[in-house]
């Protein structure tokens, strides 16, 4: 190559917007208005961090986790989030959770179980205290996703509906989860122990 100067300068100047476009967001970035219930109690969280990770002993596959909470970011949870750690927000939440008030009403999880082409296969729904595969079949999954956009780094996701959860074989009467979510965050890919 003739050039290598050149060419290193580009390679530097990339890197540099990339890590430049990473360190703009911001708290509002990851700011929401969702809605989640288990039967007839309910709850509205005001923030939500969306993290990729490999399924283990499923090549091709990943769980995209959307993990909501009751409180807005800090700088401090977006430079952990941005990294794939949400440690510092969980630290917050389980304090706040210390509160029992809170507890049911500060937290819910998302799962998206999706392939390498970022179709989703199932869906799957957690409250303190609770959890269902809200879409377990593709009827289910069509019907969850109203609109959605997934490019790897960046969902967009919008989602209205209830499902009515088998809980039978656990000697519970059965529960209905409902979900209200509108999201444009981005997706960061989990940090590696």
């Amino acid at each position: 190559m003739r050039y290598p100067w050149l060419l290193a300068a580009v390679l530097f100047c990339l890197i540099g917007l990339a890590c430049a476009n990473r360190t703009r967001l911001e708290p509002r970035s990851f700011s929401t208005n969702a809605k989640f219930s288990v039967d007839h109690n309910g709850m509205s969280l005001s923030s939500a961090v969306a993290i990729i990770e490999a399924r283990p002993n499923t090549p091709g596959h990943s769980w995209v986790r959307i993990s909501f909470y009751s409180f807005p970011l800090t700088a401090e949870d977006v430079a952990g989030a941005t990294n794939g750690d949400i440690e510092s927000l969980e630290r917050k939440w389980n304090e706040k959770a210390s509160n029992p008030q809170d507890y049911n009403t500060s937290h819910a999880i998302l799962q998206l179980s999706v392939d390498r082409e970022w179709k989703v296969w199932q869906v799957d729904m957690s409250v303190p205290g609770h959890g269902c595969t809200i879409a377990p079949f593709e009827p289910d999954v069509k019907a969850f996703l109203q609109n959605y956009q997934f490019d790897g780094k960046h969902l967009r996701l919008k989602s209205e509906g209830s499902y009515v959860c088998d809980m039978k074989s656990m000697g519970i009467p059965n529960q209905t989860f409902g979900w209200d979510v509108d999201l444009d965050i981005p997706v960061f890919e989990k940090v590696r122990s």
